[in-house]
């Protein structure tokens, strides 16, 4: 395992302080790796989300050219839709 020298604020050594006061970690490093692979968990559901949104882009560019949305066509749909189950 290699050896990394780090400067934190003083909010964040007391904050790793109390992580390691609690009892739930061994030490301050355990509180950092433990950071480092939620982070890096962030940025693998970020990086998914990123490559979802891109192919539903690339999809709705593949499915042909749009119509224009007529609200009120919509609404009278709806209306009728609804009187329907009365």
């Amino acid at each position: 395992m290699g050896n990394l020298n780090v400067s934190l604020t003083e909010e964040l050594v007391s904050y790793v302080k109390t992580k390691v006061d609690s009892g739930r970690y061994a030490s301050s490093s355990e509180v950092v790796r433990e950071a480092l692979r939620l982070m890096e968990k962030h940025e693998q559901a970020e990086s998914e989300r990123l490559r979802f949104l891109q192919q539903a882009w690339q999809d709705g560019i593949e499915s042909g050219d749009f119509q224009p949305l007529d609200a009120e066509a919509v609404k009278a749909e709806g209306r009728k839709r609804l009187m329907a189950k009365d």
